[in-house]
């Protein structure tokens, strides 16, 4: 992905080719905004733009040349001053001193890194999480802080990439200061991270913090109309749910949104049928629900919530321009003619209090029936 290709961003895009012309890097950037938003893309571009032997000029832009030894090392993971720092699942402890952390892993878990790492060069805006990964641990800076303070085997500059680098917890943290107070003048580290105020205030006073926005519906659906063959229609939906993430997009479009979408909102009109029809409903929410976990029992929640607050739209002034789901107007329609006089909004505190039950390790499908059911006193 080349620096034109980055989406948006431009205020820091400018900023970094006038560093990189100048050679000015400092030794530690924190980039935080929400995932999908380009911070990888970003600091990929000016590692391999400064690690180039032969960047060139297009318009506005220096560009790595994507040919040489360096460009193509650090596609194929195999440049050595790029190192790459994530949240990795428990292993055991390294049987020798000298042992790598990463010897404790299974060939799996080094494939599956591999793997998710090339993914994510390719496409930054792609996800990127190793399965039961949950924190950067200790042993991960302890290890990371002994590399560094060997001298470098390979000319150029070092970078080290951190994603998620909330994901530390306080001891790794304060393993990662020590090796920030004492800055070796040819690394360069990038700490990226959805929740800056997860960081200790003295590892931030070190670096130089670089807030990426959310990206604009427009330009989320733009991408996804160049990278999937789905409909108009669908692809809008997508980029509205997104909240500016093209990561999220991608996720939403892969899950099949507007099936899930449709099928919460058949579940609904079951659940609202004068005679309630019991055993029917429970099973309908249990064949739904069975293969929910919570992250995708959430995204359910706010795809009925958002349909909702569509319908509260309609009610409240009847125009079209704020509606998400526009695909679905006519139902949406009778909808907020039928119900319009109830307190809808209270039917978005219920569904609130749903995503409580689940981060309260509330059974999923029980929280899915109790909605519903919900839904149903509120509403008849």
């Amino acid at each position: 992905m080349s620096w034109k290709e980055i989406i948006n961003q431009e205020k820091i895009k400018i900023f970094f080719q006038k560093v990189l012309k100048e050679k000015t890097l400092s030794n530690a950037y924190c980039f935080f905004g929400i995932e999908g938003v380009g911070k990888f893309a970003l600091a990929l571009n000016i590692i391999k733009t400064y690690s180039c032997l032969q960047p060139k000029i297009e318009g506005d832009f220096l560009e790595p040349c994507e040919g040489c030894s360096n460009c193509l090392s650090i596609r194929s993971l195999k440049f050595p001053n790029v190192e790459y720092i994530f949240s990795l699942p428990s292993f055991k402890t390294q049987e020798k001193e000298g042992d790598s952390i990463y010897s404790s892993l299974s060939d799996s878990v080094i494939e599956e890194m591999n793997s998710k790492l090339r993914n994510k060069i390719n496409n930054p805006y792609v996800k990127f999480a190793i399965e039961g990964a949950n924190q950067i641990r200790i042993a991960q800076i302890r290890e990371l802080r002994k590399s560094l303070a060997l001298s470098n085997s390979f000319p150029g500059r070092k970078f080290i990439v951190i994603f998620n680098a909330e994901d530390m917890r306080v001891e790794a943290q304060n393993a990662f200061l020590k090796t920030l107070e004492e800055p070796r003048e040819d690394i360069t580290f990038f700490l990226l991270t959805t929740r800056r105020e997860s960081l200790l205030p003295t590892i931030l006073s070190r670096c130089q913090s670089i807030f990426f926005p959310p990206l604009s519906d427009d330009e989320v659906f733009f991408y996804l109309i160049r990278n999937f063959n789905k409909s108009e229609n669908e692809l809008r939906i997508v980029s509205r749910f997104a909240n500016g993430s093209i990561t999220k997009a991608i996720e939403l479009v892969e899950s099949n949104l507007k099936e899930t979408r449709d099928y919460l909102v058949n579940i609904l009109r079951f659940a609202l049928k004068k005679e309630l029809p019991g055993k029917q409903l429970i099973e309908s929410i249990e064949k739904f629900a069975e293969n929910l976990d919570k992250k995708g029992a959430q995204s359910c929640l706010q795809l009925l919530a958002n349909w909702i607050r569509d319908a509260i739209l309609l009610t409240q002034n009847g125009t079209n321009n704020l509606i998400v789901n526009l695909d679905d107007l006519d139902t949406l329609k009778r909808f907020s003619e039928k119900f319009g006089n109830k307190p809808l909004g209270s039917a978005i505190e219920i569904i609130e209090n749903c995503n409580l039950m689940i981060n309260s390790n509330v059974q999923i499908p029980n929280v899915f029936i109790n909605l519903f059911l919900e839904l149903r006193k509120l509403l008849l």
